[in-house]
């Protein structure tokens, strides 16, 4: 998200980055929400995170984008002070953005609301305390549309879900 900082009052500005950096730290939280999709695997976290975007490439989709998360708040600490900008211990978090070019044209086709779908994004993580431990976390699509009115939107949305789900547990390995 792009904050043009002369447009915000400072204070403002603050509030912004503090619920940014709350929304990373929500995913530990995630147990029970329909909204996310949550897997488990074990390994080393470079070696997944390399699987994982093979895989995704391998099944037709597009690497837009990654972010590695933990290292940009590592790289601004000195915001929250070098005791507070990781208090859950986190070790790693790498967001990476995907999109299906058939996907595009499908929902595209249909109502240009959906467009907000792609691309897509997982965030893979690991906690200090388990460093073999990963979790790999997204938003539904099937969980987005549910309730839209449009007479295909549960179908689409489920569609979509599988074909992502399928692509990321096939590049990254079973679950646990």
């Amino acid at each position: 998200m792009a904050i043009n900082r002369r447009r915000l009052p400072a204070p403002l500005s603050w509030l912004v980055m503090v619920v940014c950096l709350a929304a990373t730290s929500v995913a530990s939280a995630a147990e029970g929400n329909p909204a996310f999709w949550k897997y488990h695997v074990k390994g080393d976290f470079p070696t997944v995170l390399q699987h994982l975007k093979d895989g995704l490439e391998a099944d037709q989709f597009v690497i837009t984008g990654e972010e590695d998360l933990a290292k940009g708040l590592e790289n601004n600490k000195q915001v929250f002070g070098a005791d507070k900008w990781n208090s859950i211990g986190f070790d790693h978090a790498t967001a990476v953005h995907f999109c299906s070019l058939v996907f595009n044209q499908e929902v595209f086709n249909i109502t240009m609301d959906w467009s907000i779908l792609c691309p897509f994004k997982v965030v893979m993580y690991t906690m200090k305390s388990a460093p073999q431990d990963i979790t790999l976390i997204m938003v539904r699509p099937a969980y987005l549309l549910k309730n839209d009115p449009h007479p295909k939107a549960a179908e689409v949305g489920d569609k979509i879900e599988k074909r992502v789900v399928g692509a990321i547990e096939a590049a990254v390995g079973p679950g646990q």
